[in-house]
C-alpha cells in the first residue's frame, strides 16, 4: 500500500509529491491529462497556416512573480539552467479603447518552452522508486475511511487534494470553498508587431482583463498576443468559446493599435482562478489533505507550490 495519492498532477500536486519523497513516502500522482501542468499550460500552435506553428504557447497562468524564500530557490535553479527567464517590471494600463499608461511592480518571471516546462521538470525530477505519475488518469470517486482511502484499485492511507475546489469537492466535499471564475484565453497569430507593451491590464472593461505579448515574454519576438477575458464574459460563453472571439478581437484591436491576426483559437478554462484564496496555507485532518492556489492568501502560483509543498510535508511527517 503506498502512502498517498495526490490528485492533480499541477505544480501544487507535484510539489506535494515532491515533498512527500523526500521524506520516504511512497506517492501515486494522479492526473486526467495527457501532460502534466494543470493551469501552468502551454498550447503547441498547430494548422495556423503561419510560420508559428510548431511554437509554445501559454494560455493559462501568464507569469509568475516570488518573493517566497524556499520557492525562491525552485525559481533560482531554474534560471541558473535556462528553463526560466526575468520577463518584465512594467506592465502597461489600459482600458477597452487603447493603452493609456505605464504600471511599475515586480519581476514577473516566463519560461521559454512555457511555463508548463517547469511543472514537468519538476516532474523529472522525482524519483522513479517512490513517485508513479499515472496520466492520463481521470479520478472519478474516492472511498475514504476511518484510516485509509481507496481510489480506482489502490489502497493508501492518505489522499492530497490539489485541484480546483469545485473539481475536488465532487471527490471529497468540502465546506467554504471560494467562489471560483472561469475564463477565456483568446490567442491571437498576426503578419507583424503593430503593440508596444509587453503585457496590459485592462481596466473597467467587460471584455478583456489581461493581454500578454506572448513573443516578449518567450524571448522570440513572435507577433502572438494572448488575451485573458473577464470572468462574467467567460461565464456566458463557456458552452461554446469560440462565440466569445469577435468581443475579444475588437477590443484586443484597439489595444494592438488595429492589427487583425491571421489565425486565432480560443481555450475555456471552467475554474481558471479563485476569488480570493483563503489564509491558512493547506487543509490536513490525517487522512484526506487539500492544497492549491486556494490557499496561502494570494490566488497566484507560487501559493500552489508553497501550499503543495506545506502540505506533503505535513503529511510526511505524520505518515513516517
Amino acid at each position: 500500500m503506498a502512502h498517498v495519492a495526490v490528485i492533480g498532477g499541477g505544480i501544487s500536486g507535484v510539489s506535494c509529491a515532491g515533498a512527500l519523497a523526500e521524506l520516504g513516502c511512497t506517492v501515486d500522482v494522479y492526473d486526467r491529462g495527457h501532460r502534466l501542468g494543470g493551469r501552468l499550460a502551454t498550447q503547441t500552435l498547430r494548422d495556423t497556416g503561419t510560420a508559428y506553428d510548431g511554437r509554445p504557447v501559454d494560455v493559462g497562468a501568464s507569469y509568475f512573480t516570488v518573493d517566497d524564500a524556499r520557492f525562491g530557490n525552485v525559481v533560482g535553479d531554474w534560471i541558473g539552467r535556462g528553463l526560466l527567464c526575468p520577463w518584465t517590471d512594467t506592465f502597461h494600463i489600459a482600458d477597452g479603447t487603447g493603452v493609456i499608461g505605464t504600471k511599475i511592480g515586480p519581476m514577473r518571471y516566463a519560461a521559454p518552452l512555457g511555463l508548463r516546462s517547469l511543472v514537468e521538470d519538476l516532474a523529472g525530477a522525482l524519483p522513479s522508486d517512490l513517485v508513479e505519475i499515472r496520466h492520463p488518469f481521470g479520478v472519478t470517486g474516492i472511498d475514504v475511511g476511518p484510516d485509509s482511502v481507496r481510489i480506482a484499485d489502490r489502497e493508501y492511507r492518505s489522499v492530497a487534494l490539489c485541484g480546483p475546489d469545485p473539481q475536488m469537492d465532487v471527490l471529497v466535499p468540502f465546506d467554504h470553498a471560494p467562489m471560483w471564475e472561469p475564463v477565456l484565453a483568446l490567442v491571437a497569430v498576426y503578419d507583424d508587431r503593430t503593440w508596444d507593451f509587453d503585457g496590459a491590464f485592462v481596466n473597467d472593461d467587460p471584455v478583456l482583463s489581461f493581454v500578454a505579448d506572448d513573443g516578449s515574454r518567450r524571448g522570440d519576438g513572435a507577433p502572438v498576443l494572448v488575451a485573458h477575458s473577464t470572468p462574467v464574459l467567460a461565464a456566458g460563453h463557456l458552452a461554446n468559446p469560440v462565440t466569445a472571439a469577435p468581443a475579444m478581437l475588437a477590443v484586443l484591436g484597439n489595444l494592438s493599435q488595429g492589427g487583425v491576426p491571421s489565425w486565432f483559437t480560443v481555450k475555456r478554462w471552467t475554474y481558471a482562478r479563485p476569488a480570493h484564496a483563503r489564509p491558512e496555507v493547506f487543509a490536513f485532518d490525517g487522512i484526506v489533505g487539500r492544497a492549491g492556489d486556494g490557499w496561502a492568501g494570494v490566488p497566484r502560483t507560487q501559493s500552489a507550490w508553497v501550499s503543495g509543498d506545506a502540505l506533503g510535508r505535513a503529511m510526511g511527517e505524520a505518515l513516517t
